[in-house]
């Protein structure tokens, strides 16, 4: 009887251990998310073109660490993500305008005179400029009698402007927040362990353009349709 009882204890001890592992969850941190724009495609002719002209990162967090030689890491990653979900939609015609001079000088290998780069350039119809204005994480979790918790999280605030290139007037601005976290819990010495996590700010950073990108769209649909 005692050996059967040992037996469905350390069994119980095993199953339970067993289900403690790590998760992952994305939360955009911010309950109203605008609007829903549920639109269909558009054609390349009817699209309306915009570029990413900057999107830096003012936060303190990663200023000196998150930089490389051709400048702010943090702030084309946020230009890069904020440019895919853009294109995603298929209703924009997406402008390269951060790298142009990447482009000039691939332009002047081919034989392309800079006169001739100026000419081919599509001019657009807005412009979308942006920084990182908050970024941070932390760490906590605690300890009971038969196993731990570690939870790492990450959270950003992302700020966003709409700018007529013709005037320079600011037509709309926005910022959205979002947060990235991942939890590991073990019972005694079984389930995950959780080493540091690199892509939490880039998950925070995308929750955050995801918070606003219904939002951007429905602006920028908007004053498309208001065109003469």
């Amino acid at each position: 009887m005692k050996k059967t009882i040992t037996i469905l204890l350390v069994l119980s001890v095993l199953n339970f251990s067993l289900s403690a592992c790590v998760s992952r969850a994305i939360n955009e941190g911010v309950a109203d998310r605008g609007p829903q724009v549920v639109a269909a495609p558009l054609s390349a002719m009817e699209r309306m073109t915009i570029a990413i002209s900057r999107f830096t990162n003012e936060s303190v967090y990663g200023s000196g660490l998150f930089t490389d030689q051709s400048g702010d890491r943090i702030g084309k990653q946020a230009s890069d993500l904020l440019a895919r979900h853009l294109m995603a939609t298929q209703r924009f015609n997406v402008m390269e305008r951060q790298d142009i001079g990447r482009l000039k000088n691939e332009a002047e290998l081919m034989g392309t005179t800079e006169q001739q780069f100026k000419q081919n350039i599509k001019g657009v119809d807005a412009l979308i400029m942006g920084s990182v204005a908050e970024l941070g994480r932390d760490t906590t979790g605690g300890v009971w009698l038969l196993g731990k918790q570690k939870t790492q999280r990450a959270r950003a605030r992302v700020v966003i402007r709409l700018v007529d290139p013709k005037t320079g007037e600011v037509f709309y601005s926005q910022e959205g927040s979002g947060e990235a976290s991942m939890s590991a819990s073990s019972t005694l010495g079984f389930g995950g362990s959780a080493g540091f996590d690199s892509t939490l700010e880039g998950k925070a950073i995308d929750a955050a353009i995801v918070n606003m990108i219904n939002n951007i769209v429905a602006t920028l649909d908007a004053r498309r349709k208001s065109y003469p």
